[in-house]
């Protein structure tokens, strides 16, 4: 396994760089009226985040940023694009955030939606071109590996979007995205971990470490997290914002891909799954049955907390949810 000393170096990169600037930031955000815009959501009471500070992102990202760079001291063949991703999409999100302090309008859903697709089309690209990469996927249980060819591409493409929408989607309640985040992190930290003692399951024949180094960068995110959840847990200093959200999005994505896992990513996300099918079932259900719904409020944690479900309880199930699927996840990935 990458070296233990070199994951507890990452994640404790990552939660220093993340904490100790945090009141600062916070501070500074406020004095610059950085604040989140009230706003409605659905046919329901407003969400009460008016007035707390946005953009928490740019700190976590920043953490995440740093920690990797210098606590990774391997395999930065696959390190530097699963980074490059990540803070593409945070950009992205910072440009909507920036745009929406105050009135609550960001850029508008084409001019992201066409930004983010130009992002996830030069990953998917580069990961099919990677001699580290490539178009096959391991498939769970059977050791064995599908080569997808050209396919992989539109399928990658797939994954990345499907992964950024779902962590926004699930970015909604204090500490929830943040939280089942972290334990997305710490199983692909044990993913990769295993992965670099091994030489790779599934017939995998890339270096050691470069999962080594893969397994520091996602040390790094958990301890950013960590820092994060400091001022993001309820109740929140702080929010990610988009800035956050879209970066953790891409960010788990590309670790997906680059472990050849893809087909574990619905497990291991298994909150960012329910968000995105909740608003699914939603939408179809009022398009539909004549503007019936299934739930008060869609995604299925706004239901929960509409139904008198406090906040911490739903992130505490939220987060054991994820944590016992990822579990799951690194049982089936080594079986």
């Amino acid at each position: 396994m990458a070296s233990v000393h070199k994951l507890l170096l990452g994640l404790l990169l990552g939660f220093l760089l993340t904490a100790l600037p945090g009141p600062a930031v916070i501070r500074f955000f406020k004095h610059m009226d950085f604040r989140q815009a009230e706003r409605k959501e659905g046919a329901s009471a407003p969400v009460k985040k008016g007035g707390i500070p946005t953009m928490g992102g740019v700190f976590l990202l920043l953490g995440w940023f740093l920690a990797s760079l210098v606590g990774v001291r391997e395999g930065f063949s696959l390190v530097l694009p699963a980074l490059l991703v990540t803070v593409l999409c945070g950009l992205v999100g910072f440009l909507d955030d920036f745009l929406k302090v105050g009135s609550g309008r960001g850029i508008l859903p084409y001019q992201k939606a066409l930004l983010q697709i130009v992002i996830a089309l030069l990953a998917a690209a580069w990961l099919y071109g990677s001699d580290a990469v490539g178009s096959a996927i391991t498939l769970p249980f059977s050791g064995k590996s599908w080569d997808l060819g050209f396919f992989y591409v539109p399928f990658a493409l797939l994954v990345l979007l499907g992964t950024m929408y779902g962590v926004k989607l699930t970015d909604g309640l204090d500490g929830l995205a943040a939280g089942t985040s972290l334990m997305v992190q710490l199983g692909f930290v044990l993913l990769f971990g295993l992965s670099s003692l091994t030489g790779g399951f599934g017939g995998w024949t890339t270096e050691s470490a470069n999962y080594g180094g893969m397994a520091v960068y996602g040390a790094a995110g958990a301890g950013a997290l960590m820092g994060f959840l400091l001022f993001n847990a309820y109740p929140a200093r702080i929010l990610m914002g988009s800035t956050g959200s879209l970066a953790l999005g891409g960010a788990i994505a590309m670790e997906a891909l680059i472990s050849k896992s893809p087909l574990l990513l619905p497990l291991m996300g298994i909150p960012f799954l329910i968000s995105v099918l909740s608003v699914m079932i939603q939408m179809l259900s009022r398009k539909l049955r004549k503007g019936k719904r299934v739930f008060r409020m869609a995604p299925l944690h706004r239901h929960l907390a509409q139904m008198g479900v406090s906040d911490p309880k739903i992130t505490a199930l939220y987060m054991l949810l994820t944590g016992i699927c990822c579990t799951l996840s690194i049982y089936i990935f080594t079986k």
